[in-house]
């Protein structure tokens, strides 16, 4: 009976919490695309004693161009400090913001073309 529960929604789900990861947002200098990374804090922070550095080439989903970075983190895997080229680190909610405005934009260009389907037709 619990499996049906579960399945239905009988029971509240926890949310999950990614233990293993460590969230960055870095905003392209040339296109404005923030881009979410994930490093895993096992395979692929460099652990230097007292921290951590993550080094990574970042490449966004519009222009694609090449942002290479390095990243020194504290104990509490918090940042640094932190040598970017070609972008910008930004918060989380930067992140989701320019996820909701890209999504209404496609949600009123799709609301475009399906009125001009319909005068179409």
């Amino acid at each position: 009976m619990g499996f049906f529960k579960r399945l239905f929604g009988g029971e509240k789900q926890e949310e999950y919490v990614d233990k293993q990861g460590v969230y960055f947002y870095v905003r392209c200098n040339n296109c404005g695309t923030i881009v979410r990374l994930r490093a895993d804090k096992q395979y692929d922070l460099e652990n230097t004693g007292g921290g951590y550095t993550w080094h990574k080439t970042i490449v966004d989903n519009k222009c694609f161009r090449q942002i290479p970075a390095v990243v020194s983190l504290n104990s509490s895997y918090e940042i640094e400090n932190a040598d970017i080229q070609g972008g910008k680190f930004v918060s989380q909610a930067d992140f989701e913001r320019q996820q909701k405005e890209t999504a209404v934009q496609h949600e009123l260009a799709r609301r475009e073309a399906e009125n001009k389907e319909e005068e179409g037709s």
